[in-house]
């Protein structure tokens, strides 16, 4: 009896303690690449919809910090599954920078909505969604709108020695997720102004 309760105590062991390492850590550095759609919508103007493509590089630190062309973050991973965590105050600055540089008027961008997810797959890549809304604000022409952002990516891990990683990859392709986005927002407030 007590033989049959070891082996039994041995196995489950085996199976619970095994079972966690199934799934390797998403912690590295990750090609990237995916497709995005940006709508604004701009009251009084109509909406404008682009869909593009964009490749970017995201590092997954050991100690949970998260690095991506332009903006960083922090990130979690539960089994297969990782979120990463963005300031929303980060994001709002970055795109008031970026479009305030563009058009003449400043604007103010305020995020109202991250969702950044991810799984690791079986083949030892990772896909994901990254969702951002936010809201304009141009005072100077008492103009107000909505943008809203939606990407799906695909990612491998990145060879460090020998191949050409996404930034320097990125002069043949449309460019990181925050530059594209930045593009088509510019985009759309350049054909009110």
């Amino acid at each position: 009896m007590f033989k049959k309760f070891l082996i039994i105590s041995i196995v489950t062991f085996s199976i619970v303690a095994f079972s966690s390492f199934a799934w390797a850590s998403v912690e590295g550095i990750w090609d990237v690449q995916g497709k995005m759609k940006v709508k604004v919508s701009i009251k009084g103007y109509g909406s404008h919809t682009d869909t593009a493509d964009f490749s970017d590089e995201f590092t997954f630190d050991g100690d949970g910090a998260f690095d991506m062309t332009d903006i960083e973050g922090t990130w979690i991973q539960k089994k297969k599954s990782f979120v990463v965590k963005l300031d929303p105050e980060d994001i709002s600055q970055y795109f008031e920078d970026a479009i305030s540089d563009e058009i003449e008027p400043d604007v103010t961008v305020e995020v109202t909505k991250i969702s950044f997810t991810g799984t690791e797959q079986k083949n030892g890549s990772i896909k994901g969604t990254l969702k951002i809304n936010m809201k304009l604000y141009i005072v100077e022409y008492d103009i107000t709108g909505k943008v809203a952002v939606t990407t799906t990516f695909k990612g491998t891990r990145a060879e460090v020695a020998g191949t050409l990683l996404v930034k320097e990859k990125e002069s043949s392709q449309s460019g990181s997720v925050f530059d594209v986005i930045e593009e088509e927002l510019n985009d759309s407030l350049q054909n009110i102004f």
